[in-house]
């Protein structure tokens, strides 16, 4: 009977060794976590008290105020929207346009290339085997 009571305590034992650092570890966590739920709740509590202490002409005020703030950024969005339309529009625009240019370039180039070459046909050449007197 004597070893099954000290099979069980060592069992006990190792149990406990291979989870208590962990359950130490968690322990730790919650600990933390309860700290920073008492401290929002602090600050939850001052901001509802704020708001008791508030009269209704200022949270009237409050919520004009936030109202206009929100219409306001709503036009900046939408103006923000145009713009970048507008912005993308011309950088295509721009981009056709330089790709013309450089197709003109091209076609001059080669214009040149071909007028040169026709006035060098038309240029008298002199026959090396013909004697000059």
């Amino acid at each position: 009977m004597t070893t099954e009571k000290d099979s069980s305590k060592l069992l006990a034992e190792g149990l406990l060794q291979h989870y208590e650092p962990d359950l130490k570890k968690i322990q730790q966590q919650l600990s933390k976590l309860s700290t920073k739920q008492k401290d929002v709740l602090k600050q939850v509590e001052n901001e509802n008290m704020k708001f008791t202490t508030m009269n209704a002409n200022e949270l009237n005020s409050m919520f004009v105020m936030i109202k206009e703030y929100h219409q306001r950024l709503v036009n900046v969005k939408k103006e923000m929207n145009i713009l970048s339309e507008r912005s993308s529009r011309l950088k295509k625009r721009a981009l056709r346009l330089q790709e013309h240019k450089q197709k003109e370039a091209l076609e001059n180039a080669h214009y040149q290339e071909a007028q040169l070459k026709r006035e060098e046909n038309l240029i008298a050449k002199t026959d090396p085997n013909s004697k000059v007197s």
